[in-house]
C-alpha cells in the first residue's frame, strides 16, 4: 500500500486529517490502516501550545521507534543515576527525623528536663513546620529544578541537625525540630515527582528486575536505621566531653551535608535536561511517560485542575489512607524505644531490640512491592494487599493494649511490637498509588500536597495521644493507633472499589487498543504498537487530568 505524500513541518493533526483513502484490490482503506501510517518523527508544530508539557521539546526531530532492548538499556542507565542516591537521601531523612527517639532512650529527656507532654510536642512540632512547607515545596518542584531544590533543603536540614548538639532546654529542642520539619518538607514530594517523571506506572513500585523505585527510595527507611542503631549502641559507651545522645546528632549532621552536595549535583529535573543522556535517550525517556498519559512537567498552574483535585472523591480516599496509615509510624518512629524499655529491658538493649522491627519493615516492603510488580494478579490489588498489613497492626496493638508488661510476657509483647512495624510497608505503596493515579501537572501537585498535609496532621495528632503520664505503656496512644488502623482498612477498600468501577466504566465507553497493557502497564513498544503511537504520545503530553483523559486507567 502506498503512503501519502506528507509535506514537512505540517502539524501532525493536519497530516492526519489530510490523508486520503487508498483503495485498490487487495488493500484495505486508509482509515483501517491509519495506525500503520502515522509519522514517527515530530516537528516543532506538533510540540507547541500552552497545554504542552515542558519536556515535549526532547521529542523534536527524533525517531521514536525503538526496540525493547534499547529501552531496557536506557532504564538501567536511569536507575543507576537516580535510585542509589534517592534511597540514601530518603533513608537519611528517616534516620535524622527518628534520632530524637534514640536520643530519648539515651537520657535526653532527663538532660533537657522534659516534663509531661514536652517530648510529644517536640515530635508534633516537626510536622507543623512540615505542613507549613509542603505546599510551597510542591510549587517549587513544579516551578524550578527539582534536584537543586532538594539539595539545598537537604543541606539546610543537615545544618539544623548539627545545631541539635547545642540544645539546652525544651525551647531549643522545639526550635530545632520546627526548622528540621521545614527543611525536610521538599524531599518526599520532590522524589515523588522525580519518580513519576522518569518511570512508567508499572516500573514505579519496583525495578523491572531487581531493586526498587518507589520501593527503593523508601526501602532504606527500614534498613538504614539498623546500622545506625548499632553505631548508636557504640556511642552509648563513649566517655567524651558530650553526652552520648549529642554524638548522634554530630554524626548525622555531617553525613546529611555530604549527601546534600551530591543531590544538588546529580539529581536532574526531567529527562529533557539530564546531562548524562543523549538526545535520542532523552526522547525515548519522555515518550515512555507520555504513552502512559500522566505527563512529565508543565509549569502552568491551572485553576480547573486545582478544583478537580479538591472535588475528586478518589483523591480524598487516597489522601485518607495516608492519613490513617501514619498512626503506626508514631510508634515505630518515636516511641518504640521507650515502650520496649518499659517492658523491662535496659536502655542499651532496648536500642538493639529495635533493629528487628526495621528489618521486618524492609523485608515486607520487598515482598509487597514485589508482588505488585511481578504478578499481574496483585498489580490491580495494591490497596487490598496493604489492608492485610493493617490487620496485623490491629492485632499487635490490641495485644499490647490489653496486656500489662511482666517478665513472663515481655517477649510476646516485643513480638507484637514487631508486628506493628508491618505498618511501615504501606508508605511505599501509597506513594505509588498517589503517583500513578492522578494526571495533570497542577492536579498531581495538588493531590501530592493534600497527601502530605494529611501526613503531617496525622503525625501531629497521634503523638499527642501518647500521654507522658501513661509512660511507658502509653495506653491511650496504643488505642488511638488501633482505631486509626481499622479506619485505614475501610479506606483501602473504598478507594479500590471506586477506582476499579471507574476503570470498568471507561472500558465500556472507550476500550483500550491494548487492554492487556491496561492500568499503567505499558512497557516498551512492540512492532505492532510502534506505528500509530504518536497520537497517544501527544495526548499524554497535553497536561490532561485523569478525569479528562478517557485513555487513562487507574491502578488501585
Amino acid at each position: 500500500m502506498s503512503k501519502p505524500d506528507i509535506p514537512p513541518f505540517v502539524p501532525m493533526q493536519s497530516r492526519l486529517s489530510n490523508t486520503t483513502d487508498v483503495t485498490s484490490t487487495g488493500h484495505k482503506s486508509k482509515l483501517e490502516n491509519s495506525r500503520l501510517e502515522l509519522p514517527h518523527i515530530l516537528e516543532d508544530a506538533d510540540l507547541v501550545g500552552e497545554d504542552m508539557d515542558e519536556a515535549a521539546t526532547a521529542l523534536r526531530g527524533q525517531d521514536l521507534k525503538y526496540s525493547k532492548e534499547e529501552e531496557t538499556t536506557l532504564v538501567a542507565r536511569i536507575d543507576w543515576h537516580l535510585m542509589p542516591l534517592m534511597a540514601i537521601t530518603c533513608g537519611m531523612q528517616f534516620v535524622d527525623k527518628a534520632a530524637i527517639s534514640n536520643a530519648a532512650t539515651f537520657g535526653m529527656k532527663t538532660d533537657l528536663n522534659l516534663q509531661g507532654q514536652d517530648y510529644s510536642w517536640a515530635i508534633s512540632v516537626f510536622y507543623f513546620s512540615y505542613l507549613l512547607g509542603t505546599w510551597p515545596a510542591s510549587y517549587l518542584m513544579q516551578r524550578f529544578h527539582a534536584g537543586r531544590v532538594i539539595g539545598i533543603a537537604c543541606f539546610l536540614w543537615g545544618l539544623n541537625i548539627l545545631a541539635m548538639i547545642g540544645v539546652k532546654n525544651i525551647g531549643g529542642l522545639i526550635t530545632c525540630r520546627f526548622f528540621l520539619g521545614l527543611f525536610e518538607a521538599p524531599l518526599s514530594p520532590g522524589f515523588l515527582m522525580v519518580t513519576t517523571r522518569w518511570y512508567t506506572p508499572k516500573e514505579q513500585p519496583l525495578f523491572t528486575c531487581g531493586p526498587f523505585r518507589f520501593g527503593i527510595w523508601t526501602l532504606l527507611n527500614g534498613w538504614l536505621p539498623i546500622p545506625a542503631l548499632v553505631i548508636y549502641y557504640g556511642l552509648g559507651h563513649a566517655n567524651g566531653p558530650l553526652a552520648s545522645w549529642r554524638y548522634i546528632f554530630l554524626l548525622l549532621g555531617i553525613l546529611t551535608i555530604i549527601i546534600a552536595v551530591l543531590v544538588f549535583l546529580v539529581i536532574p529535573d526531567t529527562p529533557a535536561n539530564a546531562p548524562w543522556l543523549s538526545e535520542r535517550e532523552k526522547a525515548i525517556a519522555v515518550e515512555r511517560i507520555a504513552r502512559n498519559q500522566t505527563g512529565i512537567k508543565n509549569p502552568t498552574w491551572k485553576k480547573e485542575q486545582f478544583i478537580e483535585a479538591l472535588t475528586d472523591i478518589r483523591a480524598w480516599l487516597v489522601v485518607m489512607t495516608l492519613f490513617f496509615s501514619q498512626s503506626g509510624g508514631a510508634i515505630t518512629t518515636n516511641f518504640i524505644g521507650l515502650i520496649i524499655n518499659g517492658f523491662g529491658f535496659s536502655q542499651l538493649r532496648s536500642l538493639l531490640l529495635q533493629t528487628p522491627a526495621f528489618a521486618i519493615q524492609g523485608i515486607i516492603c520487598l515482598i509487597v512491592t514485589g508482588l505488585i510488580t511481578f504478578t499481574q494478579t496483585f498489580r490491580g490489588f495494591k490497596q487490598p494487599l496493604l489492608s492485610l498489613a493493617a490487620c496485623c497492626v490491629v492485632v499487635g496493638t490490641a495485644v499490647v493494649y490489653t496486656h500489662e508488661p511482666t517478665p513472663g510476657n515481655r517477649q510476646v509483647l516485643l513480638g507484637m511490637m514487631y508486628m506493628i512495624a508491618l505498618n511501615n510497608c504501606s508508605f511505599t505503596t501509597i506513594m505509588s498509588v498517589i503517583g500513578v493515579n492522578f494526571a495533570g501537572a497542577t492536579k498531581k501537585g495538588t493531590v501530592s500536597a493534600m497527601s502530605f498535609i494529611a501526613y503531617c496532621i496525622s503525625n501531629i495528632i497521634v503523638p499527642q495521644s501518647f500521654r507522658g503520664s501513661e509512660a511507658p505503656t502509653y495506653h491511650s496512644g496504643i488505642l488511638t493507633v488501633m482505631c486509626f488502623q481499622i479506619a485505614l482498612i475501610l479506606c483501602y477498600w473504598a478507594s479500590w472499589i471506586l477506582m476499579t468501577l471507574e476503570n470498568r466504566r471507561r472500558d465500556r465507553i472507550q476500550p483500550l487498543e491494548y487492554p492487556e497493557k491496561n492500568r499503567g502497564d505499558v512497557e516498551g513498544r512492540s512492532e505492532g504498537e510502534k506505528d500509530g503511537s504518536m497520537k497517544k504520545v501527544l495526548q499524554g503530553l497535553k497536561d490532561l487530568t485523569d478525569q479528562q483523559n478517557l485513555a487513562f486507567r487507574y491502578s488501585p
